[in-house]
């Protein structure tokens, strides 16, 4: 008798509203900002937000032109609002509003020291960076619960600015399980949190959820669907909970199964190690696995698979 060889796996995702994603977000853009105008600029920021409270800490340098375009309340009331907080598209607030945030900053804002930009190429911290990926290439060679979450997500940010005005808010969570056997996987079970108000129609939430998941599993037998199972929620984003930067790293990285450094990606500039070392480890290891395939195909057809290791 055959043994089943297949386990279980689980994941997560949560939509741009939730608290601790527009801290990330917020401290991207500040990144971004920096890094488009100094490439050898140093950004590392950390961000924490509840209500209408958003504190900006950490340390900027960089060419003095560029810090004086540095708009960093701007930048935070603009990321607040592509996440959906504020009036959307058919009257509803969903607050906090990008205008009532009291940004607090506490930075250590200037340019360089002399002689410290001729030492930004190299590294200035340790981390340990994990790459992975594995030979599905239907998941981008992601594990499967994860790339599930994240697909999910995405397929309910973008069926919320479609349909969901007035409806459906900011914040939310996904939560996927499936069963693989590390070379094909199906979908089991998937739990939904939309962020509502008292008001919104649950028939509207329902079909938005199960066509989210509709799309995202094409081609699989549909998993069986919760929705808000732990209640109402309508308290969302900063206003039900409070966020900071790095509290979704593995959710960022590759779920819950695959072991992380522990460096924060967001905040960081590229030219830091935790961040671009989790990068180039992710390329090199489908690098890995694109090789271990030809050297497959190699071994199959009986020709040797080229370069030779």
């Amino acid at each position: 008798m055959s043994k089943d060889r297949s386990w279980t796996e689980a994941a997560e995702f949560v939509l741009p509203g939730h608290p601790d994603k527009l801290c990330d977000a917020a401290a991207d853009a500040i990144v971004d900002h920096v890094m488009r105008g100094d490439a050898l600029g140093q950004c590392g920021v950390e961000i924490a937000c509840v209500f209408e409270r958003v504190f900006v800490t950490g340390r900027i340098a960089a060419h003095r032109e560029v810090l004086d375009t540095l708009d960093i309340p701007a930048l935070v009331r603009r990321t607040y609002a592509e996440a959906g907080c504020g009036t959307d598209a058919s009257g509803h607030t969903w607050g906090p509003r990008p205008e009532d945030l009291r940004i607090d900053t506490a930075l250590c804002l200037g340019e360089f020291e002399p002689g410290e930009r001729e030492h930004r190429h190299l590294s200035d911290d340790q981390a340990i960076c994990i790459g992975y990926a594995n030979t599905m290439a239907d998941t981008n060679h992601l594990p499967p619960a994860h790339w599930l979450a994240n697909r999910i997500g995405r397929e309910l940010f973008r069926l919320r600015l479609e349909e969901g005005a007035g409806q459906v808010g900011p914040d939310g969570k996904v939560l996927a399980q499936v069963r693989t056997d590390g070379h094909s996987w199906q979908p089991e079970r998937v739990s939904i949190s939309l962020h509502h108000h008292e008001g919104s129609d649950w028939l509207l939430l329902r079909r938005i959820a199960e066509e989210a998941v509709a799309r995202a599993c094409a081609g699989k037998r549909l998993p069986e669907l919760a929705l808000n199972g732990a209640g109402m929620f309508v308290a969302g984003g900063p206003n039900g909970d409070n966020g900071t930067t790095g509290k979704k790293l593995v959710m960022d990285a590759y779920g819950p199964t695959v072991p992380i450094g522990g460096g924060a990606w967001s905040g960081k500039d590229f030219n830091k190690v935790d961040r671009a070392g989790g990068m180039l480890a992710r390329e090199l290891a489908l690098v890995a696995v694109r090789r271990a395939k030809r050297e497959a195909r190699g071994n199959r057809t009986g020709n040797p698979s080229f370069p030779p290791r």
